[in-house]
């Protein structure tokens, strides 16, 4: 039919469009992934993540010690006082408080986590007015489009968290952030200076 143009529905708006029709510079991809990475290796594990192998050794070796000094001095003493239980208990203190104290508390260091967010969440969050603004507007021209939240949890803290908007296959990431304030966020780009003609 000869009008079925004027009737066919438009083409939805891609990510590219959006971003230069609102003359959004977003955070490129190397720079999140270098930030990423610093940050990863900022909060490496801890010392008994990195020697977890030894660490079950370690313990039997010790518990072998102390029944080894609990049976030598019992075999000396053959009365049996506190005296003679003493190596043992100060063995199991010592461990007790090494224990109490998280010595060996193994946590694996920090990884990153991504979750889907509702726009409406993003202050209840604490997003920077700055990159929440973008986003919501970004939103509001894709509106199939969707906010992802990326969170670097080390020891169940949340740091550095990054907001990516993602419509169909593209991507284009808003800012990065943390308690002290905005670390990077996508650029506006300025307008070119109107033409004039001068007389």
């Amino acid at each position: 039919m000869p009008f079925d143009a004027l009737i066919a529905s438009p083409e939805p708006k891609t990510l590219a469009q959006a971003l230069d029709e609102r003359r959004i510079v977003p955070i490129g991809w190397a720079s999140l992934a270098a930030h990423k990475q610093a940050q990863l290796e900022c909060h490496h594990p801890s010392f008994w993540q990195r020697h977890e192998a030894w660490l079950p050794i370690a313990l039997v070796g010790s518990v072998g010690c102390m029944a080894a000094s609990g049976g030598l001095t019992h075999q000396i003493e053959t009365a049996t006082s506190l005296l003679s239980w003493s190596p043992t208990l100060i063995w199991l203190g010592c461990f007790a408080l090494l224990i109490v104290f998280g010595v060996f508390r193994v946590h694996a260091g920090a990884y990153w986590q991504e979750r889907i967010v509702p726009v409406e969440e993003l202050d209840r969050l604490g997003v920077p007015q700055e990159i929440a603004a973008a986003a919501r507007t970004l939103h509001g021209d894709l509106p199939e489009s969707e906010l992802i939240l990326g969170e670097l949890i080390h020891q169940e803290v949340i740091i550095d968290p990054y907001l990516i908007l993602a419509c169909n296959t593209e991507m284009a990431c808003l800012g990065i952030w943390d308690d002290t304030g905005t670390i990077a966020r996508a650029d506006f780009k300025t307008p070119p200076a109107p033409w004039r003609s001068y007389p």
